[in-house]
């Protein structure tokens, strides 16, 4: 039987790096079909880069995005993993990864269940709100703030949350699995686009 080619991804983070520890983990158990050719952060002093580090993978801390876009071109990056990367990409980053078939191969991970509370600080939001269920979306990235074409999402119940942290306890947990799992089935291109209410969105053949 032919092997399907592993893809090679470039994972982009500003913070702790708990969501690439955890799509790490799933490359390293053979789970994910990718290779991870560069953990790049904006922040020279990122927890991340000494994670990456640590795992024998390659590392920049780079601002500038045209630079960092000339680096993953020389690295023929297929995807680019966004994890807590708190920057926003440009129109030029983002068309770099344009795909044929309508969206860019930049997947971002996102702390609700979109389109409720883009932007920053989504687990707050959530709490605040009052409102019981909270959630998380993979999404494909595009010029826009959260808007890109929906992958996967997955909610979870947060009215017996007395704090913020619990909140954000319970959805890390979840993303650490949805990425993953999501990750698989984008990264061996196995997946059909179509639009529904006005947005994209991507399913798994």
């Amino acid at each position: 039987m032919e092997l399907k080619p592993i893809s090679k991804i470039a994972i982009l983070a500003s913070g702790r790096g708990s969501n690439f520890e955890a799509i790490a983990s799933a490359v390293i158990s053979g789970d994910l079909p990718a290779e991870i050719v560069l953990i790049a952060s904006d922040k020279q002093e990122a927890p991340v880069l000494e994670k990456a580090k640590s795992k024998g993978l390659r590392v920049l801390a780079e601002k500038d995005q045209s630079a960092l876009l000339g680096v993953l071109k020389s690295l023929q990056v297929d995807y680019v993993v966004l994890a807590g990367y708190m920057r926003i990409l440009s129109k030029d980053f983002i068309s770099a990864f344009a795909d044929p078939r309508g969206f860019s191969r930049i997947v971002n991970i996102h702390p609700s269940l979109l389109p409720a509370f883009p932007g920053l600080e989504s687990y707050r939001k959530a709490f605040e709100s009052g409102v019981k269920v909270a959630g998380v979306t993979v999404h494909f990235v595009d010029a826009g703030i959260d808007t890109g074409p929906i992958c996967a999402q997955e909610s979870f119940e947060i009215s017996d949350c007395k704090t913020l942290e619990e909140v954000e306890a319970r959805g890390l947990a979840v993303e650490h699995k949805l990425y993953a799992k999501t990750l698989n089935w984008i990264l061996r291109n196995e997946f059909k686009i179509n639009e529904r209410g006005g947005r994209l969105h991507v399913q798994p053949y």
